[in-house]
């Protein structure tokens, strides 16, 4: 089996894959920027070489999945040096690095570099973003993701480096915490229990993968064979909904009141307002997603009772204590 250097490894779909690698027999080396202590857990920042190159010196790496980085369309408009700089500097420090030492590199991009494509209403394949450019791109995230997958690609067409890029969809699951940063579903749950509003964008539609769907389809990418071209895969969900309907699922799973939905006029910025894709080339690997939206929804509830629950009693336990 492979040894799998995994980073950005303590954030949200990190904390599934990096256990699911070990189930499947690999050997894996995990990083991220903070402190922690597992043996299987070495902290480093991928715009340090240095602090990259001691992980490659020790260790045989066979296959990196890339995930470390500036995550968001809002992280990047409040903080866009800081997501170019991480995002691109990593991945070039990762690419060179691979490179060196023949490792595989598994580039984690985002469906936001495919932009005002999806204005059209069309079904976006992979290489419909051959149609795009910087210019298509709605917020500094997606300009960051697509200027990697740039710099991966020359890497692959003009100096062999064996690599393949992911494009994720709207993944979601049980450990995401709520806030203005993350996803619109895990904060309609997280309203929906607390009795507040859930905000709905008029005309929004989203196809959402669940996040064991998604590690699935990701480990059938990191099997594929290098074609020595560049290659890229959507990654996702094929059951669409409305948001409107998404609202309504939560505030039926979490037994609120339907006057807490409050639908208003989408921005005109940053996002894209229907995004529609193509998941028939992770199909053709034998992907096919398995657990529905309505099931989805009662799993990250039910964690975030039980979250809320421990939260509270750790509030009776610290006025316990004062």
């Amino acid at each position: 089996m492979a040894k799998i250097f995994v980073t950005g490894a303590l954030g949200f779909i990190g904390s599934y894959l990096v256990p699911y690698l070990a189930e499947q027999g690999h050997e894996v080396v995990s990083s991220d920027v903070h402190v922690r202590d597992y043996d299987d857990y070495v902290r480093a920042d991928v715009t340090s070489f240095e602090d990259l190159y001691r992980i490659f010196k020790k260790e045989k790496i066979d296959q990196v999945v890339h995930m470390a980085g500036e995550v968001g369309r809002m992280v990047g408009e409040e903080h866009p040096q800081k997501m170019l700089y991480v995002n691109n500097i990593g991945t070039l420090n990762l690419i060179k690095l691979c490179m060196e030492h023949k490792a595989r590199l598994v580039y984690f991009s985002t469906s936001e570099v495919y932009g005002r494509l999806f204005d059209t209403g069309a079904t976006v394949k992979e290489e419909d973003l051959e149609k795009g450019s910087v210019f298509t791109t709605t917020n500094i995230y997606a300009m960051s993701k697509l200027f990697g997958e740039a710099i991966v690609r020359h890497y692959v067409e003009n100096y062999g480096l064996n690599a393949v890029t992911i494009r994720p969809f709207m993944v979601y699951g049980p450990g995401e915490h709520a806030s203005k940063y993350r996803s619109a579903l895990i904060n309609f749950i997280n309203a929906a229990l607390k009795g507040e509003t859930l905000t709905v964008h008029r005309g929004a539609e989203r196809a959402w993968c669940f996040v064991s769907d998604f590690i699935r389809g990701l480990y059938l990418v990191m099997q594929t064979p290098f074609s020595g071209k560049y290659n890229a895969f959507n990654i996702g969900s094929d059951e669409y909904h409305s948001m409107e309907e998404v609202a309504e699922m939560v505030i039926n799973e979490c037994g609120g009141k339907h006057s807490q939905i409050k639908v208003i006029e989408p921005p005109t910025k940053f996002l894209s307002l229907a995004k529609n894709f193509s998941i028939a080339k992770i199909k053709s690997l034998g992907y096919k997603p398995e657990i529905p939206l309505k099931e989805g929804i009662h799993r990250i509830a039910e964690w975030q009772k039980n979250e809320n629950s421990a939260k509270q009693v750790q509030k009776d336990d610290q006025r316990t204590i004062r």
